[in-house]
Formats: C-alpha cells, structure tokens, sequence
C-alpha cells in the first residue's frame, strides 16, 4: 500500500450540486493512476451558453446592436475583424439615416395619414409615442456602439469564470434559455400584427414616405424589446452562477450537516464534514466577487437604455389603456382596430416589463442570498469564523441592486410601481376627458338658445 495518498487530478474536485458524482476504481486500487487528461475541445466549438442564446445574438449582431466577435476558444471570445466591425458601422450608420428621415417626415403632411383621432388631442399622444419609440432606439443604437469592449469583456469574465469551475468541480453551468426564442417570435408577430392593423385603418392609398415610417416603426420597437430580452437572459446566466455557489455553500450550513451527520452514523470512520471549508470558501468567495463585477458591468452597459425603455413603455401602456377606456365608454359602434391594436401593445409591453422585472429581482435576491447563507454556516473552529466574519464584513458595505442609471432600482415590485403609476395617470386623463365632454354638452345646450 502506498503511504502517501495520491492526487487524481491536478485540480481539487467537490461534488457540485448540478452533477451526480461517479465512483473512481482507481482510488481503491494500490496503484493508482491518475485518468489521462481530456482531449482539446476544437476552437469553432460554441460555449453551451451562448449556444443557448445564439438565436437573438444572431439578430442582435445582424442589426448592429453586438459585436460580431471572434470565437478564440470554448472559454474565450475576440474583438471583431475589421469587416465585421465595417459592417457593424455601416449598419449603424443606415440605422441613423432612417432615423433623421422619419423625425423629419413626422413634420411633414404626408404623415398625417397615420394618424387616426380618436379625440382631439390624441394625434399628440400618438406623435408622441412615436418620437419616444425613435429616441429609444436611437439611443439603444448609440449605447450598444459605445460599450462595445464592455461587453466583450462581460462575456470574456463569464467564459473565463465557467471555465474555473469546469476544472474544479466538473459541473456545465448552461441551462435552457428556450424563452428567448419564445420572446423573439412574440415581439415578431405582435409587430406584424400591429403593422397590418395600421395599414387596414389608414384611408385612401398610403404613400411610399408612409410605408419606410411604419416598416423602421416596426423594426426599431422590436429590435429595443430584442436587446430587452438579451439583457434578461444575461441576467439569468449570472443568476444561476449565483444560485451555484449558493447551493455551494448550502452543503455547510448547520442543517445540511446534522443531515450528513445523521447519514453516517452507521459508518465507521465519518469524514470531517469541515474538511474542505477553508479551501472551497476561498473559490466561493472569489467567484462571488467576479459575478457582482459582471452584475455591475451588465448594469453598465443597460443602464441608459433602460431608462429610456421604461419611459417608452410606461407611455405606451398609459396611452393604450386611455384608449381601451375611451373606446368602451363611447356612445357609438365600437372600433374593432382600436382594440385589436391596443390589446397588442399592452400585451408586448407587459410581458417585456414583467420578464425584465423577474429577471433582476431574481438575480439580485441571489446574490443578497449568498451572505445570509454563509451567516447560518456551522463552523467548529474560531480560523473558520475568522474566514465568514471577513466575507459578511464586505458584504454588508456591499449595496447589490440592479437600477435604470440609479434612478430606481429594478426589482420584482418594478411592474406594481408602473402599474400604480399608470393607474394615476389614467385617472389623471379620464377627468380631462370628462371635463372636455361636460364643455362640448354646454356648447351644444347654449346653440338653440341663440
């Protein structure tokens, strides 16, 4: 029997709470071998996590809003070539282009066939909401371009942090992120489905000036909500990096060792459930610190753009129920476009907000979640309690929350805000209605008088 026990890999491994861990034969035999290291992954091979994502990047790198990066390796991505950063700027440039067409014919009559009033100021509310979506966009468009290399960078540390604990626990942190598909085809359809409600409802023959306003109103509103939905989902890959070293950590607090403890009362010679704390808790903290960098340089990289997404889709949703509320209290036939249309945007809007919403409030709580974990962890000895007390002394300075430019913090209650906000608004609106009806009732009165 060798005296000295041997080291199988040149990497510690810990069991992972994503994989189920395989019995080694050669740990029982009295030579052991060490396994033969794993064959080069080929260079063309696609993180599985960006291999989830890869549908909406596509679009996103299509449209000019992501760097068409290289592919250097499974855990490493490059800057762009110099076509592919051509191309990224030719588009951006095409984009800007449209973008002073339409602000300039949003002040000519030949757009004043798109609109339809519903009352007398309601043109204003739609041109409006019309100068909102091309500022969004615009915006969108400029931010995207500017943090090119932040957002190389996001991916990179992501790479680069699931490739550590690749070697040190054997665990693949990819997941389904079906949704973004899903996502992607609903935005589509409720665009082009808007578009055609809009052309069905314009009189007499719509000219070409119309057509190019209404084919980038389209665009421009889905790729927003696309960027909306990729934020999201970066959002998501950091919160399951959170949610593992979390479940990391779960396996040392106080109850999960009286269960192991309770398991191996049967067993001879126990091992010291404490074993490994030092060394893991080291790892833990370590990853931790990587994902609230990358948290922040999501933030980053957002934070304006989502500022401006709010405020679009506050508007929007506040102007639609306007209109769903003055089509339902009119006196005459009620208008199946209008509803159709409303219905629409409420439903493309609500669903954005509330993925969004979901999306940083569950992220943030993770990441909150990993100091409270490590605070309920049973440690036996003061070198153990030294190690936590230096960690939760951070992390109370440490303020993690996910914020549209610091105005306010994005979080599940972000949806309720808006919703309560909008209620007042409409409030605010249907008395103005009322008021304008009770005048046009007292013109009308005082006309025979006369």
């Amino acid at each position: 029997m060798p005296t000295q026990k041997t080291r199988l890999h040149p990497y510690p491994r810990r069991i992972s709470p994503y994989r189920t861990p395989s019995v080694n034969r050669n740990a029982f035999s009295h030579e052991a071998r060490p396994p033969p290291p794993p064959p080069p992954l080929p260079k063309t091979l696609e993180h599985p996590v960006f291999e989830d994502i890869r549908t909406i990047m596509s679009v996103l790198k299509a449209s000019g809003l992501m760097p068409i990066y290289e592919q250097l390796s499974s855990y490493k991505v490059g800057p762009p070539t110099k076509t592919n950063e051509f191309y990224s700027f030719f588009v951006r440039g095409v984009v800007h282009a449209l973008t002073i067409f339409n602000v300039y014919s949003l002040f000519t009559p030949s757009s004043a066939q798109l609109f339809y009033s519903y009352r007398e100021t309601d043109n204003v509310n739609q041109w409006i909401e019309l100068l909102l979506c091309i500022l969004t966009y615009t915006l969108t468009v400029f931010v995207c371009a500017r943090n090119t290399k932040n957002v190389l960078r996001v991916m990179n540390e992501i790479l680069q942090l699931d490739e550590e604990v690749r070697r040190r626990f054997g665990a693949n942190l990819s997941q389904n992120f079906s949704f973004s598909v899903k996502y992607l085809v609903g935005i589509t359809a409720c665009q082009t489905y808007i578009i055609v409600l809009k052309i069905y409802a314009v009189e007499g023959v719509i000219t070409p000036t119309s057509y190019v306003l209404l084919a980038f109103y389209a665009v421009q509103n889905g790729l927003t909500a696309t960027y909306i939905v990729f934020a999201s989902a970066l959002l998501r890959i950091v919160y399951i990096r959170f949610h593992f070293i979390n479940q990391l950590l779960n396996g040392y607090t106080y109850v999960q060792q009286q269960r192991r403890k309770g398991g191996n009362r049967r067993t001879t010679a126990a091992p010291s459930l404490m074993e490994h704390f030092p060394e893991d808790s080291l790892f833990i903290y370590r990853m931790h610190n990587k994902l609230l960098r990358i948290y922040k340089g999501i933030n980053d990289c957002c934070n304006l753009i989502l500022v401006s997404f709010l405020g679009y889709s506050f508007y929007t949703v506040t102007t639609n129920c306007y209109n769903l509320f003055v089509q339902i209290t009119a006196k005459g036939m009620v208008s199946s476009n209008i509803l159709q249309w409303c219905f629409a945007w409420l439903c493309m809007h609500v669903s954005l907000l509330a993925l969004l919403s979901r999306s940083c409030g569950l992220t943030t709580r993770e990441a909150n979640a990993t100091s409270q974990i490590l605070a309920r962890v049973y440690a036996k000895s003061k070198e153990y309690q030294n190690i936590i007390d230096k960690f939760l002394t951070k992390s109370i300075k440490q303020e993690v929350q996910f914020t549209a430019y610091g105005f306010f913090a994005i979080d599940n209650s972000t949806l309720f805000k808006i919703f309560s906000a909008v209620t007042t608004y409409l409030v605010i609106l249907i008395q103005f209605k009322q008021l304008e009806d009770s005048k046009v009732e007292d013109h009308v009165q005082e006309q025979p008088q006369t």
